[in-house]
């Protein structure tokens, strides 16, 4: 299932408009993080389905992929692999609330990615979202 949530704020400091994808496989966190971006210039879109996002993402243009780590049927971090694999130029932000584990994701793929932890600052969020979002548009498309 995804849910697609359309913001209508303006973005005084964004150039262009941006989708973002958020992959959880908690619902009550992807409701959270609706929440939380409800009134951010840009789209959006939720899935607790790491396959039905890459899917989704080979026939849309994605600024941003937001992923937990751990869910059951793909690991955060090799989902966010796919991600650049599918498109170098998309932002990736992993979340978890398990610190310790992430020297388990190996160099090449932490390389390729933000983290945040679990529980976040939910202004700390945005600015991370803001900023990486900014990154974006300074790239080539």
């Amino acid at each position: 299932m995804l849910a697609v949530q359309k913001s209508e704020a303006p973005a005084p400091n964004l150039y262009h408009w941006h989708t973002i994808l958020i992959v959880d496989d908690d619902r009550e966190v992807l409701a959270a993080l609706r929440r939380i971006l409800d009134r951010e210039p840009y789209d959006v879109v939720t899935t607790d389905r790491p396959a039905l996002a890459l899917d989704w993402m080979a026939r849309k243009s994605i600024s941003l992929a937001i992923s937990d780590q751990l869910m059951p049927e793909m690991d955060g971090d090799r989902f966010l692999e796919e991600v650049w694999r599918q498109s170098p130029t998309t932002g990736r932000l992993l979340l978890t609330g398990h610190p310790e584990r992430l020297n388990r994701i190996p160099a090449s793929r932490r390389s390729l990615l933000r983290v945040m932890l679990k529980p976040w600052e939910d202004a700390d969020l945005r600015k991370t979202i803001r900023s990486l979002l900014r990154e974006r548009e300074g790239s080539p498309s």
